[in-house]
């Protein structure tokens, strides 16, 4: 059922009338900018009578009123609360509520979560609060993550929400039986999770009401977890780069407020195979068996979680799906979630068109062909010439590299003579999985990058390559994974046809949305290339 917003109406206090036919339940304001009540009733116009008389020595100059058309007691009442805490918190007004706001004992309604973030970025706007910018002294942008770069509007009203969250308990168990819930922050590729993550991070390890508290970032891959600690160690202010962690160093001690970035690629053992005993360890020091995942240790292991999470970034079998994680917290009803959403697109100038374009590629649902002004999405003929253009571009630009699914054999592993991946009589070896921090290094220029190496970074330009593991079958009309031509069995252990399809779309996909400038495509299957001729430009 659809909500409809919350609306904030501001009346000259000694001078509203309401009318009986008015009468709703609505959450309040009375302020004289200096102090403020907050309440909530279903007699908007008894209230006021009563307030007037009673608070005649405050002299309260306005009243705003918030309210939608599906108000109700319980989360009125609940905001109500929020509000009191919050609003205290917030220090614009001396609130002269005499309860504290702690009351939590309403039944939480997620339905009207979200819209109550809302209704928190009305009051910015109305200067009810205080703007909150999180402006940290900018350092350098080398460092897409560090904390010192400046939020955009939406990433800060994401960290907003979830300070306000933490500050005003509203995770608390609200009866005996029930579980303190995760905060989960949803958005698709490129809307700033990262960025989110490693602000929080920074501001709470900071903040007088958390840095005693402690806090860990848990970044389950390994590429990505270095960046992180590299930056971090340089911070100083309380942190050190060990406070950045992965799910096994989690399980050795317990923590305050766990933030986990990229929960998508936490694993389950289901279909592991080269990391089981460590996740065997893990689970033995908490006293779990192997139905447990690494999501569990996060629940376990921490009283308050952060988690940062897209559902269309799954893709191996052991990655934690979108049916675990709806197992684990939304559909636990003695736990449940308190949602935050992110939307905007930041990284490719193309925006949310663009990511919403490719998936609708690779699912077969776009209808007509569209075109980026200021984006670069090419499709070539020859992956010669897409080579020289990429390193073209990081010569002008850097960070522009060459990038596939898992369609070659890793030969170079254990053999640095031997190539992996043979196109049009170009050679290449794959990245070094040894290589810190891949996209920064010399021999990027001469490899080619995985979604290993790829994962929640950030490029120029991106040259992909789609192998033979997705092909065109012109008789069924329809893209399809040629097994024998896939190389990766975190991908196909276990897993049906249905889903290792959808693993290898999520890869490409992933690897199609890294590029901030543009993306460019070379596709191997010869029905696969034609098909996509009709929605790229073809060079």
């Amino acid at each position: 059922m659809k909500i409809s917003p919350f609306k904030i109406t501001t009346y000259k206090f000694n001078h509203c009338n309401f009318n009986e036919s008015n009468d709703f339940h609505c959450i309040y304001i009375l302020e004289n900018s200096k102090y403020a009540y907050i309440g909530e009733t279903l007699r908007i116009k008894e209230r006021i009578n009563e307030h007037r008389k009673k608070f005649q020595k405050y002299d309260f100059e306005r009243i705003h009123v918030i309210t939608n058309d599906d108000m109700e007691e319980t989360p009125a009442k609940h905001f109500e609360m929020l509000f009191i805490k919050l609003m205290k918190i917030d220090g614009k007004f001396k609130i002269i509520n005499k309860l504290d706001g702690n009351k939590t004992n309403y039944k939480r309604k997620i339905k009207f979560e979200p819209l109550f973030d809302k209704i928190w970025d009305q009051l910015l706007v109305k200067e009810l609060v205080k703007t909150k910018k999180f402006k940290f002294i900018m350092n350098s942008n080398s460092y897409k993550y560090s904390p010192y770069v400046e939020l955009n509007d939406e990433q800060t009203k994401a960290l907003t929400h979830v300070i306000n969250v933490l500050n005003s308990g509203e995770t608390d168990p609200y009866q005996n039986e029930y579980k303190r819930r995760p905060i989960l922050i949803q958005g698709g590729a490129g809307t700033g999770k990262t960025v989110v993550a490693t602000s929080l991070f920074h501001y709470l390890k900071n903040h007088n009401r958390y840095k005693n508290k402690k806090i860990g970032l848990v970044v389950a891959d390994k590429h990505m977890r270095d960046i992180l600690k590299d930056i971090f160690k340089n911070v100083g202010e309380g942190i050190k780069k060990t406070d950045v962690i992965s799910p096994i160093e989690l399980t050795k001690q317990k923590y305050d407020i766990i933030i986990c970035d990229e929960t998508h690629a936490l694993r389950r053992y289901d279909n592991l195979v080269s990391y089981k005993k460590n996740f065997q360890l893990g689970n033995k020091r908490l006293g779990l068996n192997n139905n447990h995942d690494e999501l569990d240790w996060i629940l376990n292991q921490s009283d308050y979680q952060i988690l940062f999470y897209d559902p269309k970034q799954c893709v191996r079998h052991s990655d934690i799906r979108d049916l675990y994680v709806k197992e684990r917290i939304e559909n636990d009803k003695y736990r449940e979630h308190r949602p935050i959403e992110l939307t905007t697109q930041m990284r490719v100038e193309a925006g949310k068109t663009y990511i919403d374009y490719i998936y609708d590629i690779f699912y077969q649902k776009a209808k007509k062909k569209i075109s980026f002004k200021n984006y670069h999405f090419k499709l070539f003929l020859s992956f010669k010439e897409m080579r020289k253009k990429i390193s073209d571009k990081d010569e002008q630009y850097e960070l522009s590299k060459l990038c596939a699914g898992y369609a070659w054999k890793w030969i170079s592993k254990n053999d640095n003579s031997s190539h992996d991946i043979v196109i049009q009589e170009e050679k290449l070896r794959w990245n070094n999985y040894k290589t810190t921090n891949w996209v920064k290094s010399e021999e990027s220029k001469y490899t080619m990058g995985s979604l290993y190496t790829l994962r929640g970074i950030d490029l120029n330009y991106s040259g992909v390559v789609i192998g033979p593991d997705l092909y065109f079958d012109k008789n069924d009309n329809e893209i399809k994974v040629n097994k024998k031509s896939l190389y990766s069995n975190d991908v196909k252990r276990n897993a049906t046809d249905e889903e290792i399809l959808k693993y290898v779309i999520h890869t490409y996909a992933i690897l199609l949305t890294r590029a901030i400038k543009g993306t460019y495509v070379y596709v191997c299957d010869d029905d696969l290339r034609e098909y996509l001729s009709s929605y790229i430009d073809t060079i």
